[in-house]
């Protein structure tokens, strides 16, 4: 929140902390009743997840230890307050055991050397067309909570050195190059795999989501 309040132009940062499942819920209501399809979206999820008989949901802080108590949030619900949410761009990131490939309509792309510049010669493209993504941390598995000396995730370290530097040489940066760095800096571990994609139910039409320094708009 304060590397994105004070280097990129976000208009309105709703930030939800320890959110129980009715203040999450009430979040995602908040955002798409001041959305329009001129707008660009950004919803960062760091928490836990959960499986039961395959149906993904995250573990708002009042959630039960077991299922079965109305108090996790479905990834179903979740996906009918995305699809809703009239955003020109809308970029998901989810840092959590294994819910990130379980947005309904996962489209999995493995980004390679090709897709790693900050600006490419399609960014008007990009920024024209809609856009749709979710990167998240992992697929179905467990993912590692913290990098080591420090307070923050692998995902969540990689995400904001990014910022950073892209804020430092004032170039704006793209989701895709984000993704491609995530997924580099899990090189050689096994054990976890970053996902980039488009869910087909979102309309996903080509855009990408572009993270723009402040001073590059001045």
């Amino acid at each position: 929140k304060s590397v994105l309040d004070k280097s990129y132009k976000f208009e309105k940062i709703i930030m939800v902390k320890d959110g129980t499942k009715k203040e999450i819920f009430q979040a995602f209501r908040d955002l798409s009743k001041i959305t329009t399809t001129n707008d660009y979206v950004l919803i960062y999820y760091s928490g836990h997840g959960r499986v039961k008989a395959t149906q993904a949901y995250w573990v708002p802080i009042d959630g039960s230890l077991e299922w079965g108590n109305g108090d996790w949030i479905n990834i179903n619900e979740l996906n009918i307050f995305l699809t809703e949410i009239k955003a020109h761009h809308l970029a998901v990131m989810v840092d959590s055991c294994y819910v990130g490939g379980k947005f309904k309509g996962s489209n999995i792309l493995d980004l390679d050397n090709d897709e790693k510049t900050f600006i490419t010669d399609h960014l008007k493209d990009d920024l024209n067309l809609r856009a749709r993504i979710v990167l998240s941390s992992g697929s179905d598995g467990r993912v590692s909570d913290t990098a080591p000396n420090s307070k923050n995730s692998i995902f969540a370290s990689t995400f904001l050195n990014n910022l950073r530097i892209a804020e430092k040489v004032s170039i704006p940066l793209t989701m895709t190059t984000v993704g491609f760095n995530v997924k580099r800096s899990f090189t050689g571990n096994p054990n976890q795999k970053p996902y980039y994609y488009h869910p087909d139910t979102w309309t996903h039409l080509g855009g990408d989501f572009i993270f723009i320094p402040k001073q590059n708009l001045q």
